[in-house]
């Protein structure tokens, strides 16, 4: 969600909620699901509003409750990036396998 804090000296910010529930994400896709979920926020804010977000700041999603080791956090948060940056030209069964396999097992992105 957007919020508008009504100072007229910040641009608008993201609140990335986190988790809702106290409980181990360890075994999880939070942190890849939660960074894809703010970037199609940001896209649908940037597409429709006058004053337009340019930078997100955000933390280690999922390390503090949820205790998702901080590399494994990069490494999903990272993948969602590039997945947002280089969506595929054409999916298929093949290409929604191997990002599957990436966001589980880690391995090559860009």
């Amino acid at each position: 969600m957007t919020q508008n804090t009504g100072f007229s000296l910040t641009t608008p910010t993201i609140l990335e909620t986190g988790i809702r529930v106290s409980k181990s994400l360890c075994s999880n896709v939070f942190p890849y699901i939660a960074m894809w979920a703010m970037l199609l926020v940001v896209r649908q804010h940037n597409q429709y509003a006058r004053q337009k977000i340019n930078t997100i700041a955000c933390p280690g999603l999922g390390t503090g409750i949820g205790r998702v080791p901080y590399t494994e956090a990069a490494r999903q948060m990272a993948l969602a990036y590039d997945h947002f940056l280089y969506p595929p030209k054409h999916l298929n069964c093949i290409v929604a396998a191997e990002r599957q396999l990436q966001i589980w097992e880690g391995g090559y992105f860009r």
